[in-house]
């Protein structure tokens, strides 16, 4: 009989590239394995929280891998057949006061208390869940993210260096756009930004003269196009559980301009130019890099196609299902020791 591994999702949202990315990790996971996904009923607002924990009831399996950004929906699992994957802390640098508290309770110091199977895709992620937690270390495992099979390159694209256009993912606060924008200022290039612009943007690309396009809500294939028909990637995050814009860029062969943090190191192999993503003259000098050096650019292209190796979904997916082997033999063990 196969054994059975159920994937606990938040709510769908218009977010979903990490739903995505475990359900292309499930579909590489041996036939010894049966996999299936439940989501749960409410969204992730406060109230939606204590609904959640109220309302919802777990389906029957073997294994039950809660992937993240629901954390506390782990209170409902048993400890010694559970794994839950935490992306990033960031919760913990945006919010203050009782509600970083009520974050930290419920989303970090209680899951990872109960669980005996943690799960951090970086070592940035992992270490800041010994420090805020003081679990021990050898509970959490770091295992990759995997990249999707559709970012492909289609169509070959010269490098437009009279004026590159420059893609950046993402327009949270961490993302760090305005600084972006800043070290753009006088340079002849297109800014194409993945997400909602808000009047701050707005204002600052305005005060800096930016020739930009902005895109939402893209599936899959439009998210791929835009990668196709970008000269640069942009990602100078301060923050982040993993980047990964980093290694999309790098499977469709575009250079990449990342911070010169964790984990923005590791994610890229260090296959990019790293600035200072605090220092506006450091991230201008990283794209003029780009730009006016030849050899530099297809050195990084090179190596990032070497880096993204590691990220092939069959590779990424043996490393949890190991896991779930690990999980098994211990069930095994204390059912013959009572």
């Amino acid at each position: 009989m196969k054994i059975k591994v159920l994937y606990v999702e938040r709510k769908p949202h218009e977010f979903v590239s990490l739903e995505k990315a475990f359900r292309q990790i499930a579909a590489c996971i041996s036939e010894r394995f049966e996999t299936d996904f439940q989501q749960l009923p409410y969204g992730l607002r406060f109230p939606d929280t204590i609904k959640n924990l109220i309302f919802f009831r777990k389906r029957k399996a073997d294994i039950y891998h809660i992937t993240g950004h629901v954390h506390y929906i782990a209170l409902l699992f048993s400890p010694r057949n559970t794994v839950l994957s935490i992306m990033d802390l960031r919760f913990l640098y945006i919010k203050n006061g009782l509600r970083r508290f009520l974050l930290k309770k419920l989303y970090l110091d209680l899951p990872v208390k109960r669980l005996e199977y943690i799960t951090a895709i970086s070592e940035q992620t992992k270490q800041e869940i010994i420090f805020h937690t003081k679990c021990r270390e050898d509970k959490i495992r770091m295992l990759d993210l995997t990249l999707f099979n559709h970012f492909y390159v289609e169509n070959e694209r010269p490098f437009n260096a009279e004026k590159p256009v420059i893609l950046q993912v993402g327009t949270m606060e961490n993302k760090n756009v305005p600084n972006l924008i800043r070290a753009l200022r006088g340079l002849s290039c297109k800014l194409v930004i993945i997400g909602k612009v808000d009047a701050l943007l707005l204002t600052v690309l305005r005060e800096n003269e930016i020739d930009f396009e902005s895109r939402s809500e893209l599936n899959g294939d439009e998210m791929r196009s835009e990668y196709e028909r970008s000269d640069i990637v942009a990602f100078c995050s301060t923050l982040e559980g993993f980047g990964l814009p980093i290694i999309e860029a790098q499977s469709m062969q575009k250079p990449v301009v990342t911070s010169n943090i964790s984990p923005m190191i590791e994610t890229s192999g260090s296959a990019a130019a790293l600035v200072d993503p605090l220092d506006v003259a450091s991230i201008r000098a990283g794209i003029d890099k780009v730009i006016g050096d030849r050899e530099f650019r297809n050195k990084l292209i090179m190596e990032g196609l070497q880096n993204i190796e590691r990220f092939n979904p069959r590779i990424t997916a043996a490393g949890y299902e190991k896991l779930y082997e690990e999980i098994l033999v211990n069930i095994e063990a204390g059912k013959n020791t009572n």
